[in-house]
């Protein structure tokens, strides 16, 4: 009896060492986080703590990220990976990344830099304030939650808006979306995005009948309407 359990407790062992030493290069292929859009560089030491260095969640620079997999979630077939970065250039940045259905992110805080922006929207970062988007196996945003603030670096037509434009991210009609305004209301940013990285963003200015302002936009492409001028692109990350 003695030596049956010796054998369960060395084999218990040896399952502990190969788990902890699993490599997380590995681990990311198998768990289905690469298809969710998780890449990197790089990708060093064991699945639970690894380092994803220059890593990327679809157009999103993450920069170098400490990274760990979930046992208990792994132990229910599901992949949910815990990362964080305490860089002095770039700033903080932590959340978990979620790799089987619902896929997407939870409880991200902290900024990255969007590059290329949307499209002729010269958004430079992005701040994310406890943001949740989470997509079911068919790409329909089931749970978004949580803040985003985007920051303009250039001015537009002569406007300021280095500021930001924030507001809270919400699922709608299937598809994540953030209604975003400038502090003083004139300036709002609809972006919704489906769980394939197809996404539509609506930049409309309310003018205030300001014919000089009116025509810098029109030149921008900027089109009169409604609720002022407004720029629509879509594409995807």
């Amino acid at each position: 009896m003695m030596s049956k359990r010796w054998v369960i407790a060395a084999s218990l062992l040896a399952l502990i060492l190969v788990i902890a030493t699993f490599p997380m290069r590995l681990a990311l292929g198998l768990s289905g986080a690469t298809d969710a859009g998780v890449s990197a560089r790089e990708i060093r030491g064991s699945v639970w703590s690894g380092e994803l260095v220059d890593a990327r969640l679809g157009a999103l620079p993450l920069g170098t990220v400490r990274a760990s997999l979930s046992p208990l979630a792994l132990l229910g077939g599901r992949t949910e990976l815990a990362f964080s970065r305490a860089d002095e250039r770039l700033g903080p940045l932590a959340g978990r990344l979620h790799g089987s259905s619902p896929r997407g992110m939870s409880d991200i805080n902290g900024v990255t830099s969007l590059a290329g922006g949307f499209g002729l929207i010269p958004v430079d970062t992005i701040r994310f304030e406890g943001a949740t988007v989470r997509f079911d196996g068919a790409g329909k945003c089931v749970e978004a939650g949580g803040r985003l603030q985007l920051t303009v670096g250039t001015t537009i037509a002569g406007l300021d808006l280095s500021r930001g434009l924030s507001g809270p991210l919400t699922c709608a009609n299937g598809r994540a979306q953030a209604a975003l305004s400038s502090q003083s209301g004139m300036e709002r940013l609809t972006l919704s995005f489906d769980g394939d990285g197809a996404y539509r963003a609506q930049f409309a200015i309310n003018v205030d009948r300001d014919p000089m302002m009116a025509a810098a936009l029109a030149a921008l492409g900027f089109k009169a309407g409604s609720g002022g001028f407004v720029l629509t692109t879509s594409s995807k990350f």
